[in-house]
């Protein structure tokens, strides 16, 4: 890893106990998020959408979702590792889509190198829920992540195991149990498989997917994109949920928490 991506590691993970503590959160209300590990636009929605449990009287719940190149467009083959688009359009769609990743990237100071092929997420999305079962699946994400988007993930490979149980291990999560749970047919393969079929009853198109009641409306939203987080935040300060009277509805794309040296 090289210096300046070690830097960028070590600053944002500096955040990590506030983290643990927003997510352990149990307030009056509930926000479902779910991610996709190999997506830059999940990885850059973490830390604005963790300022909600610091701004409002929320519980937050992250879940794991792998998204599928073929039905992304991105592929024809579960089997194709080649980065490039099987089309001219889905290149110049993908060319677009890490471009503007890259600019939101800059705002919170996150480092983001374009993948230099396709990613299989499963495996570390099952790893997730091991972590999440000790409240560490957001340090365990976002180290991975910073690794992973920083080097290109030329540095991290998302699919090995060993590079998964040492990146669990680096964030405190106690390994006892985790091969067996995340082996084709274990528990982790289930409750990840169990994450995709509650995503899709809420209208799932992408990740990030964030899912809470309006009570206004007496119904459950589901809405794709952090662009919605301003929705959000409004729904969420009409029901008088603020923390404090200086919070308002407005979203920034940059982190608003902790400053970062």
């Amino acid at each position: 890893m090289d210096q300046n991506l070690q830097a960028a590691v070590a600053n944002i993970m500096r955040e990590s106990n506030e983290w643990q503590q927003l997510v352990e959160s149990k307030d009056q209300a509930s926000l479902t998020v779910y991610l996709d590990m190999k997506s830059p636009h999940a990885y850059i929605s973490v830390r604005p959408t963790l300022q909600i449990v610091k701004d409002y009287k929320v519980a937050i719940d992250f879940r794991p979702y792998t998204l599928s190149y073929i039905e992304m467009g991105v592929s024809t083959t579960t089997k194709d590792q080649k980065r490039r688009p099987p089309s001219a359009d889905g290149d110049r769609k993908a060319r677009m889509f890490y471009a503007a990743a890259r600019e939101y990237c800059k705002l919170q100071q996150l480092p983001l190198r374009s993948p230099y092929r396709l990613l299989d997420a499963e495996l570390a999305h099952r790893a997730f829920v091991f972590a999440k079962r000790q409240k560490l699946e957001i340090n365990f994400m976002m180290s991975v992540c910073l690794r992973g988007w920083g080097s290109g993930w030329r540095e991290f490979e998302l699919e090995s195991i060993t590079q998964l149980k040492e990146a669990l291990a680096d964030v405190g999560v106690n390994l006892t149990g985790f091969d067996a749970f995340v082996m084709d047919g274990g528990e982790g393969e289930q409750i990840v498989s169990s994450y995709k079929e509650e995503a899709h009853a809420t209208g799932f198109v992408g990740t990030p997917h964030y899912v809470f009641y309006d009570h206004q409306r007496d119904r459950t939203l589901g809405l794709f994109g952090r662009e919605h987080l301003a929705l959000i935040r409004s729904k969420l300060s009409e029901q008088g949920l603020a923390r404090s009277e200086d919070v308002t509805a407005e979203f920034s794309h940059a982190w608003q928490g902790s400053s970062i040296d």
